[in-house]
């Protein structure tokens, strides 16, 4: 699973943000246009909104991978609480929460008015169960880090308790979480995963959760939308719920239709679609759109690139060495040639519009003569002048393994193979389809040099083996323990800061770019708003013309 950032193709896995994280650098949050339909008949009455793949199918708010998946679960699924543009939680399920005096049991207090979309109302039972099965033995996917800090996980998740103490029902409308220390990332959790039916999930073994087809693609939930139909590589149907908590959903169909990057232009601008993230920011791309009336709505950048390094290699565990790498590579170019301008550069294991992030990082600027003496301090020179470094006989290669399907990221590879042939760095690059180079970083055994790699952020869920780590350090490790000592929105961005500046002087991955989000707005869409990390927040006030 992730570290910090997810590891993704295009199917990026959306984020759990902790509170108080912001994201001040919106260059849009709304925008208007209008609507598609399937007939003249039901204009005003349904929304087109383009995937560029097709869901696996896996329509579970603890069990799904893409944001395929996603863009289903989180319209038909209520969470506990949502995130607002600054990243601050915002009650849903919930109406109210308060800590314990030791900070470690948080109590939330849920809404009495609200029904599952089979009629069944909606209790504190089912926030138990959902966070409760992730711990369970038999739970099919990695367990989160939200209940590893629960009280009782060991004895519970080994089988060795019926009971996990860390979740308790104090009534249909209340329940507990009980952590071993403070643990701040609770609502990134919560803002992360909706809340089960306990009534349909408990009839199902937990150990067959994945293989129970039929209830995964038929998903209830208490949120804005039912789950009608799904038509796999054509499209998924959903309808309002007029019972929905939140308010009368202002649209009666959402159709999430299976498209692609080569035809969406042409879908749009024939009134096909009404909504589809931007593939590409090319100007002329853009220009097209705008020719045909089309609204681009643009946000900060919510998933990174990044290179790991593998520390464990002699040559890669001097500092200086990983410092001159970074130094080495034109990360600027990579954001203006690739991403024509529509992105920027990160210098350590957070978004720079987080609070947490630190102001006085070191940037790692382009520096070819600094990436040069650093190299050479470290002990590597061109000992036989053919342009290769050299040390104690041993010439400097370095492999570089990256996956397909990520047209950017592919184009990124050569272009860093040339920065560090410039600073006498001989580099080899190796392509793979993403689940197999992904699989050099999940086995902590395989030893590697580089990997391209990328995911979305999730600020909240800072930890030190996060980001498919091959580093160790005990000051690092303090930094990341302290996290989970306080609730408290001020210590808690002294540690973070102090852990993300010792991470940026190590240097132990090159942060490469991170690309803006964008949509594109058929001329019907009237009403239309999102943000970072909540791209479906408000949808069920978007709205079409007739």
């Amino acid at each position: 699973m992730l570290r910090s950032l997810v590891p993704h193709r295009r199917h990026r896995l959306m984020t759990a943000i902790v509170p108080i994280i912001a994201l001040s650098s919106l260059l849009h949050s709304e925008a208007v246009a209008q609507d598609a339909t399937p007939s003249k008949a039901e204009h005003g009455s349904l929304i087109r909104y383009a995937l560029w793949s097709n869901p696996k199918g896996t329509f579970h708010p603890t069990l799904y991978f893409t944001d395929y998946d996603r863009a289903v679960i989180f319209s038909v699924y209520g969470r506990l609480y949502t995130l607002d543009e600054k990243q601050n939680p915002v009650p849903s399920l919930a109406l109210s929460h308060e800590y314990s005096a030791d900070e470690r049991t948080l109590t939330l207090h849920l809404r009495k008015d609200v029904k599952w979309h089979d009629g069944q109302p909606f209790a504190a039972e089912d926030v138990a169960f959902t966070y409760g099965t992730q711990a369970h033995p038999d739970f099919p996917k990695d367990r989160p880090a939200f209940v590893k800090y629960l009280v009782g996980f060991e004895e519970y998740s080994a089988g060795e308790s019926q009971v996990l103490d860390g979740i308790k029902v104090i009534d249909a409308s209340t329940v507990s979480f009980t952590f071993k220390a403070p643990y701040a990332a609770a609502f990134a959790h919560f803002a992360d995963r909706p809340v089960l039916a306990r009534h349909i999930w408990e009839k199902v073994p937990i150990k067959n959760w994945v293989e129970a087809a039929d209830t995964l693609r038929k998903p209830v939930g208490t949120g804005p939308y039912k789950f009608v139909e799904f038509v796999p590589d054509q499209y998924i149907k959903l309808i309002r719920n007029d019972d929905y908590f939140g308010g009368h959903p202002k649209t009666e169909t959402i159709i999430f239709k299976i498209s692609n990057t080569q035809t969406a232009q042409s879908e749009l601008i024939n009134g096909e679609l009404d909504i589809a993230q931007i593939s590409s920011w090319n100007d002329r791309d853009l220009q097209t759109f705008r020719d045909a009336g089309i609204r681009i709505v643009e946000e900060a950048g919510t998933s990174g690139q990044y290179l790991p390094f593998d520390t464990r290699d002699p040559k890669l565990s001097d500092r200086r060495v990983r410092q001159a790498i970074i130094h080495a590579i034109n990360r600027q170019a990579l954001v203006d040639r690739l991403l024509f301008g529509h992105g920027r550069t990160f210098n350590s294991n957070a978004h720079p519009d987080s609070p947490y992030y630190p102001s006085d990082l070191n940037i790692y600027p382009y520096n070819p003569a600094k990436a040069k003496a650093l190299l050479a301090d470290a002990g590597w020179s061109d000992s036989n002048g053919d342009g290769v470094l050299d040390k104690n006989g041993q010439k400097f290669t370095f492999t570089l393994h990256y996956p397909i399907g990520n047209r950017t990221r592919e184009l990124s590879a050569p272009i860093i193979q040339q920065n560090l042939k410039a600073v006498g760095i001989e580099v080899a690059l190796v392509s793979a389809d993403f689940n197999t180079t992904l699989a050099i970083l999940q086995d902590p055994k395989r030893r590697y040099d580089g990997v391209l790699m990328g995911g979305t952020f999730r600020p909240g869920q800072y930890d030190n083996n996060f980001w498919w780590e091959r580093f160790n350090s005990e000051e690092l490790t303090r930094y990341s323990e302290a996290f989970n000592s306080t609730v408290d929105p001020n210590k808690l961005k002294e540690n973070v800061a102090g852990w993300l500046r010792g991470i940026n002087d190590e240097a132990i991955r090159a942060w490469l770019y991170i690309p803006n989000e964008g949509y594109v707005l058929g001329p019907r869409v009237t009403n239309y708003r999102s943000h970072p990390y909540e791209p479906f927040g408000d949808i069920a006030n978007w709205t079409v013309s007739k």
